[in-house]
């Protein structure tokens, strides 16, 4: 098996397959809120009508794409417009391996930098240690614990609330004098 390099895109409606065979991988169902058996005609809903930016990371094997990674931002609407809620997953035999992280770069990127967001959220498992310092590594900060918040293989088990925190996206110094200057001419 040839293995080529890990690449990212936006994702598509054509991925639903590979997104819908992720989500129903044992390691990603115990690090999510996802049910046994997710359906196809979710992934194909998710991906159809997209609620925000939505990325796939890639490898290539034997010269085929293979969907290894999956995140996306929600955007909050109304009074909530300058937040986003990141939601990232990646294969089991692909954890440890970067893949998380450069989805998790590239959607910090999309929110500082093209959407202007200020404020990232997530849930993690408190037991998904791996997640945690990855997000840590971003700036996310844990902001409380939600004590028995998920049903998972007859357990409750405990959530972290973690948010990101940036200042307003900055102004170019002299926007404002060349404005002023060109109307006087």
């Amino acid at each position: 098996m040839t293995t080529g390099p890990f690449h990212m895109r936006a994702a598509e409606p054509s991925d639903a397959q590979a997104l819908t065979e992720l989500l129903n991988l044992p390691g990603v169902r115990h690090g999510t809120l996802q049910l046994p058996f997710t359906p196809l005609a979710r992934a194909e809903a998710r991906l159809s009508a997209p609620s925000g930016p939505s990325i796939v990371g890639c490898i290539d094997v034997d010269a085929k794409e293979k969907i290894v990674a999956h995140g996306g931002i929600l955007p909050g609407t109304r009074r909530r417009a300058h937040v986003g809620e990141i939601h990232l997953i990646v294969h089991d035999s692909y954890i440890g391996q970067g893949c998380g992280r450069a989805i998790m770069s590239a959607l910090v990127d999309m929110a500082d930098n093209w959407l202007g967001l200020r404020r990232l959220e997530l849930d993690v498992n408190t037991d998904n240690t791996a997640a945690i310092k990855l997000y840590h590594s971003f700036g996310f900060e844990i902001e409380g614990t939600k004590r028995g918040d998920t049903l998972r293989d007859g357990m409750l088990i405990d959530a972290h609330v973690m948010g990101r925190l940036t200042d307003a996206p900055n102004r170019p110094p002299n926007q404002t004098a060349l404005k002023t200057s060109s109307k006087m001419d």
